[in-house]
């Protein structure tokens, strides 16, 4: 069976992935795309596009604000664009605007992780994360487990959910994903 016919309820809908940073969106999301015959789009890098400077470079100069009027432009852009597979990052599910974007145009998947796998994660990205930039071990998972903390409710609106694990590979998980969003339950 095809992939477009096999996720029918689907089609026509974007799919957005949503979770906490390096919780796998970036790995998982091209591999997704790849196997229902959809485009990847990663909103960080039309972030990037759009300002003409690096995430880091964007916090520095500009602040988180602008940073986050940015995004909510090229979330909407995302959506807009055919049949993608459309990762978020991290912090994009706390803006209303989005979550608006979201519902008008798709499902929201969220992957998870725990918060020893995203430290694990975000060791071997040191520099990429402007909100964990300069903390050693403790103090990264002191803001990782606090930040978890406040974005929950907001991970808890996705349409399903995906845990991401060290001990699993990209393709298994993709494997998971692909189930979870079978089980979206469409009005």
């Amino acid at each position: 069976m095809s992939p477009t016919t096999h996720f029918s309820p689907l089609q026509g809908k974007q799919i957005f992935l949503a979770g906490f940073m390096a919780t796998g969106k970036s790995k998982i999301g091209p591999i997704l795309a790849q196997r229902l015959n959809r485009t990847f789009v990663d909103t960080d890098e039309l972030i990037v596009a759009s300002a003409g400077k690096s995430i880091p470079r964007i916090f520095a100069e500009d602040g988180e604000a602008a940073f986050r009027r940015i995004e909510r432009g090229c979330v909407a852009r995302a959506a807009g664009m055919p049949d993608a597979v459309i990762a978020l990052g991290g912090g994009a599910v706390t803006q209303e605007g989005n979550w608006d974007t979201i519902r008008a145009s798709g499902v929201c998947l969220c992957l998870r992780a725990s918060a020893e796998t995203i430290s694990t994660r975000l060791c071997r990205t040191e520099g990429e994360r402007p909100l964990m930039a300069g903390m050693n071990d403790e103090e990264r998972m002191e803001k990782i487990r606090s930040m978890l903390a406040v974005r929950a409710p907001y991970y808890a609106r996705a349409d399903a959910f995906v845990e991401s694990s060290e001990h699993r590979t990209p393709e298994e998980t993709v494997q998971l994903a692909l189930t979870a969003l079978e089980g979206i339950e469409f009005q």
